[in-house]
């Protein structure tokens, strides 16, 4: 059977879905062809409307945004709102329902709908914004619904993120051949499509597939990532640049899948000379033989700093929330992908680690912290970013290095020699009385006897 479908084929299919859960981190694992169709399809005829999306971490460039009209949705069921702006105004204006949920999380929960489970229960999340007794992850006085409750097994409390219906799942793959089997060897991040395409499935729900490649022979059963029978129809692109980038600075690069010298592709030049010496710094707190979580902005730095010294950390090996394990860190906008990469786990399966606390070290940044301990990084000023991995990255872990500046917009040091010299303080302060909301709480590892 031929599942290969046309651009209209896929836009008078998707008319009727309500809840749809989309791949992506970043540009990486974006299908963006689909979700410019569907937004092509609203726009002439009205439809999808009222619809739910659901994702891990944020599909971008503009990705999601594509969606970011309050008729077209009625709700945002996410994590990271950083890289979405539109839908990110259209929430905090109240225009749509939203949440913001922990990203590992997420990525279980589609799982646990595949499966047929009314939820998942975790204990991911306890004492943060996402706990019932703080918010449970409602971003606005629009969104009413819980849909995280408190529970008790054993006489130790859980949260329980409840199952949410998936209408249709749209995922990025690499090669599809005539029968819809779909392989993903050419995407640098592996997103968590099996568990979305599952979870699509089990509730009725299609699966629509975006790849650049058909090939005109099977798939050999070693290759098949994606196997037919989770998708419903795929289609072809042949505009790289616009609809199947690698990232938003590479359309292709062979060092974001391979083994090789790509030292050069990251450097620190752009970087204001704080960062770099807090980099530096937090280098010095890592022994050879970790296995170490990185975080975004200056513990980028950190990897990139711990490859240009391969002789002093033979052993490392970093981690990140998108999958991707070794290699040198590619920097914002496309955190998330390294280059000379040591091997990928699919999303979800990278989540187990960090929550069965399998990792030695995190290095995180702040945006606030206080007296008790609480760190906030999900909202800064009147912007809501979201949590993204951080909460399932704190969890388990044996260790966390906080790395920043004590102040931010407007910092400037110079260097002389061994002195340094704040020329100018920031204007925002991130030590404060009580932190604008709770993303880490130091009260989970004193529960675990961290």
């Amino acid at each position: 059977m031929n599942k290969q479908i046309t651009q209209q084929e896929f836009r008078s299919q998707i008319q009727p879905v309500k809840s749809m859960a989309v791949t992506g981190f970043r540009w990486s694992g974006t299908p963006q062809l689909l979700l410019r169709l569907v937004r092509k399809e609203f726009d002439k005829n009205g439809k999808p409307n009222g619809l739910t999306i659901m994702f891990t971490s944020s599909a971008t460039d503009p990705g999601l945004d594509h969606l970011a009209h309050p008729d077209l949705l009625a709700c945002s069921f996410g994590s990271y709102y950083g890289s979405i702006p539109e839908i990110r105004k259209l929430v905090q204006t109240n225009k749509i329902k939203g949440y913001s949920l922990p990203q590992g999380q997420l990525s279980f929960l589609f799982r646990e709908i595949g499966r047929g489970s009314p939820g998942l229960i975790s204990a991911v999340g306890k004492h943060t914004y996402v706990d019932p007794k703080f918010g449970g992850g409602k971003l606005n006085a629009k969104t009413l619904e819980e849909v995280v409750e408190t529970i008790s097994m054993g006489g130790t409390e859980y949260l329980f993120y409840k199952s949410q219906p998936v209408d249709a799942a749209l995922i990025r793959g690499s090669i599809a051949d005539q029968m819809g089997n779909i392989a993903m060897c050419n995407e640098p991040v592996k997103t968590e499509f099996l568990a979305m395409a599952q979870a699509a499935r089990s509730s009725g729900g299609k699966i629509f597939v975006q790849v650049s490649e058909i090939s005109d022979q099977k798939l050999a059963p070693d290759k098949i990532d994606l196997p037919s029978h989770l998708v419903d129809g795929f289609i072809v692109t042949n505009d790289l640049e616009n609809d199947h980038r690698y990232t938003n600075k590479f359309v292709v690069h062979d060092g974001l899948l391979t083994n090789g010298d790509f030292g050069q592709e990251s450097e620190d030049n752009e970087d204001p000379l704080y960062k770099k010496r807090i980099g530096n710094r937090a280098l010095k707190e890592l022994n050879p033989d970790l296995n170490v979580i990185l975080g975004q902005g200056v513990p980028e730095l950190v990897g990139v700093y711990a490859r240009q010294s391969p002789e002093k950390y033979p052993n490392l090996t970093t981690f990140m929330e998108s999958g991707v394990i070794g290699g040198i860190p590619e920097r914002r906008p496309d955190f998330g992908v390294a280059f000379d990469p040591s091997s990928f786990l699919t999303q979800d399966n990278q989540f187990v680690g960090f929550n069965g606390g399998h990792m030695d070290m995190a290095i995180l940044s702040f945006a606030q912290f206080d007296a008790q301990g609480n760190v906030n990084v999900s909202v800064l000023g009147d912007d809501y970013f979201g949590c993204g991995g951080y909460i399932d990255i704190c969890h388990a872990v044996k260790k966390i290095l906080f790395v920043g500046s004590f102040t931010a917009k407007g910092l400037e040091i110079s260097q002389d020699q061994n002195k340094l010299t704040i020329i100018n303080e920031g204007n925002i302060r991130k030590a404060v009385k009580s932190v604008d909301e709770i993303t880490y709480s130091p009260k989970i590892q004193k529960e675990n006897d961290q």
